[in-house]
């Protein structure tokens, strides 16, 4: 069964990030650095990961002439979390 984990998100930062997106609309970049009380190297790392695999999608905008980056889950992203949730529950059931 492990190699049904989705291991994209089966990361402790992933996950998270994937959790936090799930419980609100959108994140800004600065949110979910100070929530899970990461760097600003790690935080880029992990979101490029997810950007990558099109499970979050990122949209740069000014705001009052500051740059800002704001992340929200995707369909996929919101499929595959729920995938990734239904494995590990079968795995605490076994």
């Amino acid at each position: 069964m492990p190699e049904e984990i989705d291991q994209v998100i089966h990361q402790t930062i992933r996950t998270r990030i994937m959790a936090l997106l799930l419980g609100k609309e959108e994140c800004d970049f600065s949110e979910i650095k100070n929530a899970l009380k990461i760097t600003d190297g790690h935080m880029s790392t992990h979101m490029r990961i997810l950007t990558d695999e099109n499970y979050v999608e990122m949209e740069k905008a000014f705001v009052n002439n500051k740059p800002r980056t704001t992340y929200r889950l995707t369909k996929l992203g919101k499929k595959r979390l729920g995938e990734y949730l239904e494995v590990l529950k079968r795995i605490l059931n076994a």
